[in-house]
């Protein structure tokens, strides 16, 4: 496959042909603190890893018996292991949540009471498909009655319960994550920030600076100086707003999505009679995904733990990709530290992927700096065709490409939602759609606005959390800035007023044109309020008198009020105010209302070709994958390159990507970057496709 260089007279020129060679590369240099971490990391793996494995003595009745003839050796090792801490590395493909499912019934069928199991998941949906599962399984619902659900909504509900212990009212907010950038909006505006030249960053990446320095428990100005260096000299000013944000939530009883998981370990450390029923009441305790957790779930995990050390974490250390959302993948690598007599299962015998495909991203998994050692097996007898690598020379050329490839599936009987094109970044995606949409290919892309996150539901979630909890400004504000005539400073100072003091608040305003209107809002807001109304009784009063806004507002308002009846259906499975909009802000639906595992419009996307990030990816599989612009700077990202921990990140990425496919996997990437629709630049191999040798793939 020949690679191409531009020459000094603008004409293209034939360079060496691709092959496993990185010697072009620049790799990080590790300082003396990443070298003695990651030495530490690797000598906690051998200590495990080395260690006789524990023999389990169990008694094999009739009950094991049927489990052992539907699982597989290491599966059932990890289903009969109830007591102890238990470490399973599971890899891509390999019945991970077959597992879990299996362990839980066979808990609920040796007689532990369900109420004593703690499930944690990553998602409400995974936590519901897992307990149906256990249900079928045991032929009843026993399974109903186990906690299961997300690390927040677990935090979420003992702070309800318990949170009083250190200062927190039951009836709080929670912000979602445009509330918490909005709040950081309006801290910002009040403060007397010193001016300069530079313009001070936006406060969505104000709010993730300070989620960054939370989740990783260190500094802003750390946090500034590793990730976003063009604002360093906003360190104090961003360190300012901090403070003043944590204060802010505060007098408003709001928490953010950080705040449920930091608050509820705070609570668990200073609060010993509360630490203690709740380590009384879960005697075993299982976390899915573990490689996600951030260091607060880690730590919450252990010491519910504590007492009756049942506690069994499972994940692959190798699919660890949320960095950017606070994971720490150390938590899963040092699991062997904190619980010295862990034992390790690991789950190695693949349900998903051909022999070849196998084969490829088992030398992905060698290229890891640190990691559990495993090579997967496919438990699949067609051997199937190896991964393909193919270079063009633009971006259009790649796009053209992958278009007629999926045409050609498409043709074989390939169904369109069985193929995925899968890449880094959203608009690496660019050609790829302009070809398919050519070709007229239906395609679906995942991703995109949340239900949640859209104009219209956010406004009428505003005036629910108002009714919810009077004190909070940031959603007062949201709905005082749709009243006609209220321009953003007025809004705010009447939110701030009317969370302090109530409705009469207003009365100031009398004199003003907008007066009447703020009157009709709050009539609106006392009508809904009659606690003997359903919540979908109170959401018809708020849309009722929302409608004329709306209809102001956007041009295309007829078709965003054909949500409102889905966010009804939605609110008329709960009882209470407080549970729906919790619930919303912890576990926010997807664009349609669907129970399959596909993340968006599920119902109409089965018969589209898939176009997805890889993080939206997690968790999915397609028969045909292609992987695209795979470029050095581009995929590891430019930013990625010069830090240990962010390279490996993103080669974890490229590991998680490559796993989705069952049967064809297509690895590609342009030559040349157009920059400005000039060709000025070329551009190498991403490094993932050059460390691998040539002898598990094939050149087209």
């Amino acid at each position: 496959m020949a690679r191409y260089v531009v020459s000094d007279d603008g004409e293209l020129e034939e360079d060496l042909p691709f092959t496993s060679d990185t010697s072009e590369y620049e790799f990080p240099e590790l300082d003396s603190a990443e070298r003695a971490r990651y030495s530490e990391l690797r000598t906690v793996i051998k200590g495990i890893e080395e260690r006789p494995a524990d023999v389990l003595t169990l008694k094999k009745g009739e009950i094991e018996k049927v489990y052992e003839s539907q699982l597989n050796s290491a599966q059932s090792a990890a289903v009969f292991a109830l007591t102890g801490p238990v470490l399973v590395i599971a890899g891509a493909g390999s019945g991970k949540t077959r597992t879990i499912v299996y362990r839980t019934a066979y808990m609920l069928q040796k007689g532990i009471k369900p109420e004593s199991v703690l499930l944690l998941t990553f998602t409400r949906r995974a936590a519901g498909e897992m307990t149906k599962r256990v249900n079928q399984l045991i032929g009843s619902e026993l399974a109903d009655r186990i906690t299961a659900g997300t690390f927040h909504s677990f935090a979420n509900i003992q702070l309800r319960k318990y949170g009083r212990f250190i200062g927190i009212m039951p009836n709080f907010t929670i912000c979602d994550t445009v509330d918490s950038a909005d709040m950081i909006d309006l801290i910002k505006n009040t403060l007397e920030i010193k001016k300069s030249g530079k313009t001070m960053p936006k406060k969505g990446t104000i709010a993730e600076i300070i989620s960054r320095s939370r989740n990783h428990a260190k500094p802003i100005a750390e946090v500034i100086d590793g990730y976003y260096p063009k604002y360093t000299e906003f360190a104090d000013a961003i360190k300012q707003i901090a403070e003043e944000y944590e204060k802010y939530k505060a007098e408003r009883n709001m928490l953010d999505y950080d705040d449920l998981l930091e608050k509820f370990l705070n609570l668990l450390e200073t609060s010993p009679e509360v630490l203690e029923k709740i380590q009384a009441r879960y005697e075993y305790v299982m976390v899915d995904e573990y490689q996600d957790t951030n260091i607060f779930q880690g730590k919450i995990a252990d010491l519910i733990a504590g007492k009756s050390r049942n506690i069994m974490v499972v994940g692959d250390d190798s699919q660890s990709i949320y960095a950017f959302r606070g994971a720490n993948f150390e938590n899963i690598l040092r699991f062997p530290q904190k619980w010295e007599d862990a034992r390790l299962i690991k789950l190695f015998r693949n349900y998903r992927s051909e022999r070849t495909l196998l084969d490829y991203t088992n030398e992905i998994i060698k290229n890891f700096y640190v990691s559990y050692e495993k090579a997967l097996v496919s438990n699949i007898e067609r051997v199937g065709e190896r991964p393909c690598v193919k270079r063009f020379l633009a971006a259009e050329d790649e796009g053209e490409f992958v278009a007629s490839e999926i045409e050609k599936l498409l043709e074989n009987g390939i169904k369109p939602e069985e193929i995925a094109v899968l890449y880094r970044s959203s608009f690496h995606a660019n050609f790829v759609q302009a070809s398919l949409l050519k070709r007229g290919i239906d395609f679906a892309v995942y991703g995109g606005i949340k239900f949640v996150e859209r104009r219209h539901i956010k406004d009428v979630l505003s005036y629910a959390k108002v009714i919810q909890n009077p004190k909070d400004s940031v959603a007062l504000n949201r709905i005082f800035k749709l009243v006609p005539g209220i321009g953003a400073a007025t809004a705010a100072k009447i939110a701030e007023s009317f969370a302090e003091k109530g409705a009469i608040a207003i009365q100031t305003h009398a004199k003003k044109k907008y007066y009447e209107e703020l009157l009709r809002l709050c009539d609106m807001l006392e009508a809904a309020s009659n606690d003997e109304f359903k919540i979908t009784k109170v959401l018809e009063i708020i849309i009722e008198f929302y409608k004329p806004i709306l209809e102001e507002l956007e041009d295309d308002s007829d078709d965003r009020l054909k949500d409102f009846p889905t966010l009804i259906q939605l609110a008329s499975k709960y009882s209470r105010l407080e549970n729906f909009l919790t619930d919303f802000a912890l576990d926010p639906p997807d664009s349609k209302l669907s129970s399959s595992k596909i993340p968006a419009d599920a119902e109409e996307n089965r018969n589209k070709v898939v176009l997805s990030t890889i993080h939206s990816a997690k968790g999915l599989e397609w028969d045909t994958v292609f992987v695209i612009s795979l470029n050095e700077g581009s995929f590891p990202s430019e930013k990625s390159i010069s830090r240990i921990d962010d390279l490996e990140e993103e080669r974890r990425l490229f590991y998680v990507a490559c796993s989705r496919a069952k049967s064809r996997l297509f690895l590609t990437y342009p030559q040349i970057k157009l920059m400005y629709g000039k060709l000025n630049s070329t551009a190498l191999p991403s490094r993932f496709l050059a460390e691998i040798s040539n002898s598990y793939y094939d050149i087209l």
